[in-house]
C-alpha cells in the first residue's frame, strides 16, 4: 500500500506541475507573469497612487501598460483582466492586490 500512496502522490504532483506549466506557456517569455487583475491601463492613469501610496519613484514611461489588483489565480469572472506582465511592483499599502508593469491582456467575458 505504501508504494500506491507514493505513486498517487507522484501522479498528483506531476499533474499540478503540468497544469502550472501550461498556464505559464500562454504568456511570452518577456511577459512571463500570468495574472488576473481588476484593471489594466496606462501607468499615468493612476500615477498619483503608484507614486504617493505605493512609493514607486523609479522613472517609468507614463504610457507603460499597468495592471492593478492582481493575483496569480485563474481569471474566470466577467470584468476581470487576464494579463501577461513583465514584473510586479510592491505596494505595501494596497489592499486590493499587487500592481504589475508592462502588461498585455484581455478582459474576461
Amino acid at each position: 500500500m505504501k508504494s500506491f500512496t507514493h505513486l498517487t502522490f507522484g501522479f498528483i504532483l506531476l499533474a499540478a506541475v503540468t497544469t502550472i506549466t501550461q498556464v505559464k506557456a500562454t504568456c511570452p517569455a518577456e511577459r512571463s507573469l500570468s495574472l488576473c487583475c481588476s484593471s489594466l491601463g496606462k501607468f499615468s492613469d493612476n500615477s498619483n497612487v503608484w507614486r504617493n501610496v505605493c512609493g514607486f519613484h523609479d522613472p517609468i514611461d507614463p504610457n507603460t501598460p499597468t495592471a492593478a489588483g492582481c493575483s496569480a489565480i485563474d481569471c474566470v469572472f466577467d470584468g476581470l483582466w487576464d494579463v501577461c506582465c513583465e514584473s510586479l511592483m510592491p505596494c505595501p499599502e494596497s489592499t486590493s492586490g499587487a500592481i504589475a508593469l508592462n502588461c498585455t491582456g484581455s478582459i474576461v467575458h
